[in-house]
């Protein structure tokens, strides 16, 4: 199973249009969707990755070095 999760708008209507694509001629697929209104604006799931994997790397950048603190003198 493959989950995807985008946001979208709707159009005048008030409809959302959704491709998708799975990469392969003549298959058959279950789509499950589910909707949820949101308020304001959310950072896209991708913009969270995005950061975690920032923060991860400079962890990963700092855990190499052991950071001293110098003697008082």
């Amino acid at each position: 199973m493959n989950t995807v999760r985008k946001l979208y708008e709707s159009d005048e209507q008030g409809t959302v249009h959704v491709d998708l694509p799975i990469g392969a001629p003549h298959r058959r697929v279950e789509v499950v969707l589910v909707w949820q209104e949101i308020d304001g604006v959310r950072a896209p799931p991708e913009a969270l990755e995005n950061k975690r994997a920032e923060i991860e790397a400079l962890a990963g950048a700092l855990a190499d070095d052991p950071i001293e603190r110098p003697t008082a003198g």
